[in-house]
């Protein structure tokens, strides 16, 4: 088994400030239409970094799988390069770190963190799972165990105080006496600060960088748990502990809430549960879906058995909560089956039929649907017009995004698409794509209606619709550091979506 530190070994200071700049700026839930790795090349370029202050940021919604949306962010860039900077610099500092809290575990206790990955610059990945390297401690961990504890952070980033960065670091007390002196550790609290705007309470969802900030305080819970004898496993800010009684069990849950407490988190008590052993390895309805055969006599998946599988995946979310995580696992079994053309033209349309009532489901429908099952030009065109109307009903923009997104990639009319409607959404992205739209087209009246909006926002509030604003307008039009990456022709925008 790796330990954790070990992963942290591999990472050269280099390698963290690419990995987090150029690949850890936009969160994998928007359409991939962004990347920063032309800002990283111009940031390289410069003989300094941006001047400090208090920015603000692009503030975005993201369905969850229960249809509940999350608030999420993109960090003004400048903001970010120079706390990415700050972590490359101090890296030594927070490997050693690492080394001091994880270095004692038996068993790998975090399992979800930056690490290098194989043919890809991203250091983070939610998905992450190789047990093989990181071991696979739950056999070992409830073995002579009766109880398992489920527990996790009530709001974890967006209640991380910046200040308690240093606690853990160097400890609260020293961390308060040196509150105002040349320590490394207080200016990465300070940077922390200002890509929010100031605040010192919080970290955005999105940025890779907030992760790796998130564990350099999780890890020294753990330590503090594990040193009082529990023995549990950490998905970021979900645990999962074993006892040998349901007393212990509690002890667990109380010894958790004051260690958090002592950094000014708090436990979800609404997700705590005590369950008695044993219990299955895997979800009741994994364990269903996967005794399900879908796979006819001949090889194929057959129209019938496309039908009674999305039925039985539609019975199972509704006993747990709606929850469309149960889909986006049906819909990634079929991909891998080879199907019926019968079947195939169900899970087209079985697929966009739910990712309307579930838009949880639209960032998958590319990979697994569109591209594999060659769905014609005329359907996808209907589907993305439906997503469309729907979600200005609804005032969904992350649905109006990704239709206008499908449109772009696919070359695809938006019927009831209208820019006075778009522009008048509080909806920095909204207004970005809508602006990409008539910009594609070649509207030039549409698109100096963005123009001229973008040129009023600059002025009224520049760092919370900076990458409209900034992708909207020529060099000319922008001032200060904006003008000088904008002559340079940076932009946040991939190749084939800069008309």
């Amino acid at each position: 088994m790796k330990k954790y530190s070990e992963y942290m070994d591999e990472i050269t200071p280099d390698d963290l400030y690419k990995g987090l700049l150029a690949y850890g700026m936009f969160s994998e839930k928007l359409p991939p239409i962004f990347t920063a790795e032309e800002f990283f090349l111009y940031c390289l370029s410069l003989p300094n970094s941006f001047s400090g202050g208090w920015y603000k940021y692009v503030s975005f919604d993201s369905m969850r799988n229960l249809n509940i949306p999350r608030q999420m962010s993109i960090p003004n860039p400048m903001a970010y390069q120079r706390l990415c900077m700050n972590l490359k610099d101090n890296w030594e500092y927070i490997k050693q770190h690492f080394h001091d809290y994880t270095d004692g575990e038996t068993h790998k206790i975090s399992r979800i963190h930056i690490r290098k990955m194989k043919n890809t610059n991203v250091l983070f990945q939610m998905n992450y799972d190789d047990w093989r390297k990181d071991g696979s401690p739950s056999d070992d961990l409830l073995l002579g165990k009766r109880y398992i504890v489920k527990a996790d952070i009530s709001t974890c980033f967006p209640s991380i105080y910046t200040h308690s960065l240093c606690w853990a670091f160097v400890g609260k007390d020293e961390a308060k006496r040196n509150r105002n002196g040349n320590y490394w550790y207080n200016e990465l609290d300070k940077l922390s600060m200002e890509i929010r705007n100031g605040e010192t309470h919080g970290l955005m969802i999105g940025p890779h960088s907030s992760n790796l900030l998130a564990e350099c305080i999780l890890v020294v819970i753990d330590k503090h748990l594990f040193d009082k004898g529990w023995r549990y496993i950490r998905n970021i800010d979900d645990y999962t502990c074993y006892a040998s009684n349901e007393e212990d069990a509690q002890k667990f849950l109380v010894d958790l809430a004051n260690e958090l407490r002592a950094f000014d988190m708090l436990l979800n008590y609404k997700k705590v549960s005590i369950d008695s052993l044993p219990t299955a390895a895997v979800e009741h309805w994994v364990r269903k879906m996967n005794t399900f055969s879908v796979v006819a006599s001949y090889g194929k998946v057959g129209y019938k058995e496309a039908r009674s599988y999305f039925d039985l995946t539609i019975d199972l979310m509704k006993e747990n909560n709606n929850n469309a995580a149960i889909l986006k696992y049906a819909i990634k079994v079929l991909f891998r089956q080879p199907l019926t053309d019968n079947a195939k033209k169900y899970c087209i349309n079985e697929s966009m039929h739910l990712a309307i009532i579930y838009p949880y489901l639209l960032p998958l429908l590319d990979f697994y649907i569109f591209i594999p099952y060659g769905v014609k030009e005329k359907q996808l065109e209907c589907f993305v017009n439906l997503v469309y109307d729907e979600s200005v009903k609804s005032c969904n923009y992350e649905g109006i995004w990704y239709a206008i997104y499908f449109s772009l990639k696919y070359n695809l009319s938006l019927n009831k698409i209208s820019s006075d409607e778009i522009i008048a959404m509080d909806s920095c992205l909204a207004r970005l794509f809508g602006m990409l739209y008539y910009k594609k087209a070649k509207d030039r009246s549409k698109w100096k209606q963005f123009r001229d909006d973008a040129k009023r926002l600059q002025t009224e509030d520049m760092d919370q619709y900076w990458i409209y604003i900034y992708e909207t307008l020529t060099h000319g039009n922008l001032t200060g550091e904006w003008r000088k990456m904008k002559k340079a022709n940076v932009s946040f925008l991939k190749r084939g979506f800069q008309y």
